[in-house]
């Protein structure tokens, strides 16, 4: 078979057991793909099949059993095209039904209705098999399929149904590649001189050999050793391939069925998933919290679904819910799912995953939740994408996260990413990370209304310590970016920053007659006190003023150079610290170093409580330079 050499196509069979799927897989291949010795002996498939339909399509042969429902999920959840397989003589049966469920779920692209046992009944009876058929068919994926009858014992009618193959998987267009490699693994087994092997469809993304790859859920990396495709050894695989892929240092049940490759660092397993499910019409009302098999790529996990607004969830019903897993899953947004009652095991719904790591459900964040579902349905990447910058709980989001949290193509996030910021929408806070403007317009307002109302409470304080302020914010945003929003503040000249301290940038202290005379009687006493300065609560005690008052104005006289702030409360004026500095300059450029003894002398012979906060002042701003207790000039010194 000849189809376009630049597409591999994966192809599944659906339908009821010994509706004839595997003996129509040996007919179209000549491969038996009851690889199985319980299979071959019982003549019943258990597990996923595979044979090579021509050198550009693999066909997926899968159980018709209902015990074997979960192996049939994960042989389908990957195909490009399904034949979907009723025996003439049969008829309609349980999982011919429950196989077109799940094909319409995992919204299958195109089929073709197979007829198989032909020569065991009359032409009159398949006519009136086809005619229920269509009508099953109908309002599904497969409305349009086209239908071929078989027998694959005798070989009737399968060059022609080889033929509608070949005809529909050249017209197929590419399935959407979303430039990240994802590969969920079917099989893993262990092959003497090469070690552990998995396999699977490769759902998007390229890789090859010697690259790196993660194990998820468990987070475990390791390299490739090497690629099959086709049974053919090759250096690369890319979407739409069905692969053999040799990885290094893995024992083979350290990876199994359900498992995933991916790309690395770029995705994280959960427990927790939300998205939009639809009941079937025929299955039963769901209560909030009922217990599920969970089924998704090629894997089956349990756990507990309930709707966002915690009503059940009725027969033919759309809805927003969360589903706890019993374990960790590896999955993307926009991953289908499908979901079957717990006991007795049938098909009852499905969906698509919108958010593969959603924060807590409270009550008291529903309706959050329920516009972050809703923001996470569009279509228009651009706008996908600005909605996921606007609700980054850190404010900030990098090009790896835009991509695991929408699951679009690397191509695609970087081009809107690159549009968005040339806008001004988007303003980048780092070489790697990037903010919505609009959460940097929420932040600087909020600063802005905290200045406000600072300024307002304390007219005699310079500002708002940075420190401070930067910790009254929402301890959720990073912080680099509150730093980048004060910078840019300052840029745009809303606030400015002295010496540590935040204020609005039309701000001035106006102090009162009273006050102005208070603040040069405090300098006048730091002054006349020289290297033993009062603590804020001497001068209140002296000066007669709170403590509060008095503070304000030690901030101010320091922000306007009048005085310097050693260690956690002595103030020393600035005529006293200048002094201190030449003499101390004088010092080292004659003796090369001093000790904190030595220091006192050269400051009136003050106590250790004051001279040690002084010479450590001196080491801040880089005058000194110190080893141990020995001090040495700085390459900050100037007499």
């Amino acid at each position: 078979m000849s189809t376009n050499a630049q597409q591999h196509f994966i192809i599944g069979t659906a339908g009821h057991i010994d509706h004839g799927k595997t003996a129509l897989v040996q007919a179209l291949t000549g491969t038996n793909t009851d690889r199985l010795k319980e299979e071959q002996a019982r003549g019943l498939t258990i597990d996923i099949g595979f044979a090579h339909l021509g050198e550009n399509a693999t066909i997926i042969d899968v159980p018709g059993h209902e015990k074997f429902v979960k192996n049939m999920v994960a042989g389908v959840s990957t195909i490009d095209l399904v034949l979907f397989v009723v025996a003439a003589d049969d008829g309609i049966m349980p999982q011919t039904r429950e196989h077109l469920d799940i094909l319409n779920i995992l919204q299958v692209r195109k089929g073709i209705v197979v007829l198989t046992k032909i020569d065991t009944v009359e032409p009159d009876w398949i006519d009136l098999v086809e005619d229920d058929l269509k009508g099953l068919v109908t309002g599904t994926c497969l409305e349009n399929a086209p239908f071929y009858r078989v027998d694959s014992l005798s070989g009737k009618g399968i060059s022609e149904l080889k033929s509608a193959i070949e005809s529909t998987l050249q017209k197929l267009t590419s399935r959407h590649d979303r430039g990240v490699f994802w590969l969920p693994v079917d099989r893993s087994f262990s092959m003497k001189g090469f070690g552990t092997v998995v396999t699977g469809s490769i759902l998007s993304g390229t890789t090859q050999t010697g690259e790196e790859v993660e194990i998820l859920p468990g987070g475990r990396k390791s390299r490739i050793r090497g690629l099959q495709k086709h049974s053919a050894e090759v250096q690369s695989v890319r979407s739409g391939d069905r692969a053999a892929i040799n990885i290094h240092g893995i024992a083979k049940d350290d990876i199994s069925r359900g498992d995933v490759l991916a790309a690395p660092g770029l995705f994280k397993a959960s427990k927790k998933i939300q998205g939009k499910v639809r009941l079937l019409k025929n299955s039963a009302p769901l209560k909030s919290n009922a217990r599920i098999r969970f089924h998704t790529g090629t894997a089956e996990i349990m756990g507990r679904i309930r709707s966002i607004d915690g009503q059940r969830i009725e027969p033919g019903m759309s809805c927003f819910a969360q589903i706890d897993l019993e374990k960790n899953i590896a999955v993307r947004r926009l991953d289908l799912f499908v979901i079957r009652q717990y006991s007795p095991s049938f098909t009852i719904g499905g969906g698509t995953i919108l958010d593969a790591h959603p924060a807590p459900l409270r009550r008291k964040n529903l309706q959050e939740t329920l516009h972050q579902l809703q923001a996470l349905e569009k279509e228009d990447p651009g706008e996908l994408i600005q909605e996921q910058f606007l609700r980054e709980a850190s404010g900030v989001a990098t090009l790896q996260d835009i991509i695991a949290k929408t699951g679009l193509s690397e191509n695609i996030v970087t081009s809107q990413i690159a549009k968005l910021e040339k806008q001004g929408t988007l303003v980048r806070v780092s070489k790697k990370s990037l903010a919505h403007s609009m959460r940097y317009q929420q932040i600087s307002s909020q600063i802005e209304n905290y200045l406000q109302e600072f300024h307002s409470n304390h007219p005699m304080r310079v500002g708002f310590s940075k420190a401070e302020l930067l910790q009254r914010m929402d301890k959720k945003l990073t912080q680099p970016f509150l730093q980048f929003c004060l910078e840019k503040m300052i840029t745009e000249k809303k606030i400015r920053d002295t010496s540590g301290f935040i204020a609005l940038a039309d701000f001035q202290i106006a102090l009162s007659a009273q006050h102005e005379q208070l603040k040069d009687r405090l300098v006048e006493q730091l002054l006349k006190s020289r290297f033993s300065p009062p603590t804020p609560e001497e001068l209140s005690i002296k000066l007669g003023e709170n403590i509060q008052t008095i503070a304000s104005l030690l901030t101010l006289v320091v922000t306007e150079g009048l005085a310097i702030k050693a260690g956690d409360d002595h103030y020393f004026h600035r005529d006293m610290v200048a002094l201190a500095h030449k003499n101390l300059i004088h010092w080292l450029k004659e003796k090369e170093h001093i000790t904190i003894s030595e220091f006192k002398t050269l400051v009136d012979n003050t106590s250790r409580k004051y001279a040690l906060p002084l010479l450590n002042y001196f080491d801040t701003i880089e005058v000194t330079s110190r080893n141990g207790d020995i001090r040495y000039l700085g390459i900050g010194a100037d007499e």
